[in-house]
């Protein structure tokens, strides 16, 4: 039963390993398939940068009101997953030249952190706060070898793409670029999904 929960809520998710313990064993990754919100309010953002602990905050007031000032009225929130809920959220993007950015893995062109030069970036102009993804939560210890999961190389297009009124769901996409057994486990799952035909929007709506 327990197997079972975990994958019904892990059901068609898409993860970004941003740490790995093995060549089958994730040790940490996000879900960039499931948002979870559109707008930030001071709360999500102290959230994010500093986690639900008030007592000794990484990142000054200020700086949480420049971020709700920056990403306040439109910006992309995920559930990244269950483990670390109260920590403060992870912030990807694909700009390797922001200051105190660090690629998740060398090449892929994949970068976290960064976020206060992301936050001047936005409130200049120079970049849209939807340049951005920030998740909240993440997800340990997938594993390949029960079958749960299946690990396949990493795509930026796709890791960077906002999950936000697609045409078809994320999940979709990526077995349909696998191909072979991955494309036809897709297509079965299509054909259940009579909503699909009706909304193009799929699951990955927030």
């Amino acid at each position: 039963m327990t197997l079972y929960a975990s994958a019904q809520d892990a059901w068609q998710s898409v993860c970004l390993v941003t740490r790995a313990r093995s060549d089958v064993e994730a040790e940490e990754a996000v879900v960039i398939n499931r948002p979870l919100s559109r707008r930030m309010d001071e709360k999500l953002a102290h959230l994010l940068l500093n986690g639900a602990d008030f007592r000794s905050p990484r990142y000054s007031d200020e700086v949480v009101d420049r971020l709700r000032d920056a990403f306040g009225r439109d910006c992309a929130v995920y559930f990244g997953g269950p483990e670390l809920q109260t920590q403060p959220g992870l912030f990807v993007h694909g700009f390797g030249s922001l200051p105190g950015a660090r690629e998740v893995a060398a090449g892929t062109g994949i970068y976290v952190d960064g976020v206060e030069a992301a936050i001047d970036g936005v409130l200049e102009g120079r970049f849209s706060p939807l340049d951005f993804r920030w998740f909240v939560g993440r997800s340990r210890g997938l594993d390949t070898s029960s079958g749960e999961w299946c690990a396949v190389a990493c795509s930026r297009p796709v890791a960077l793409k906002q999950c936000l009124g697609l045409p078809k769901p994320l999940w979709h996409e990526v077995m349909e670029l696998c191909g072979g057994e991955a494309a036809e486990l897709s297509r079965l799952e299509l054909i259940k999904r009579n909503d699909l035909a009706e909304q193009q929007d799929g699951d990955d709506e927030p």
